[in-house]
């Protein structure tokens, strides 16, 4: 019984790791970006090429990141939709921040710059070029400033 309880085991935690293994980083074009993707960057970095474009492919899922030369990083979805836009620590382009967000931080933090923007299950997560993170549900209403 403990024979077939450990052939048992062993043979799941292999198929875990195969699975967890089989994840593939790889380097793409942007007309190898997904529609969506390719629109986006279009719209907001218009006149400015990738660094570089990363396709993760994981076992149920895939996922792209893109990065600029000024360090701008966009991730992407398997669809092509956005789910973060990193300045790291430079501005983001204001025509991809929703009108709401954009206005609150005008509005209550004058004189600052968004530099990350995330897109969570409940809203978005939104940093300040000041260390302030905040916190908006998914109309773009202000919900807390996050510590």
């Amino acid at each position: 019984m403990k024979t077939k309880l450990n052939t048992a085991l062993c043979l799941i935690a292999g198929v875990a790791f195969g699975f967890s293994a089989n994840a593939q980083k790889t380097t793409i074009t942007k007309s190898a970006l997904p529609a969506n993707a390719q629109t986006f960057l279009k719209t907001h970095f218009a006149g400015q090429e990738p660094t570089y474009i990363i396709e993760d492919k994981e076992t149920f899922s895939k996922d792209y990141k893109v990065q600029f030369a000024n360090n701008i990083e966009v991730e992407f979805d398997g669809k092509g939709n956005w789910e973060e836009v990193d300045g790291n620590h430079t501005a983001i382009p204001a025509t991809i921040i929703p009108k709401s967000i954009a206005n609150h931080v005008k509005t209550n933090f004058a004189n600052t710059a968004i530099t990350k923007i995330d897109k969570v299950n409940w809203g978005y997560e939104v940093d300040l070029n000041n260390g302030i993170e905040l916190e908006f549900n998914s109309k773009g209403n202000f919900l807390r400033i996050d510590n």
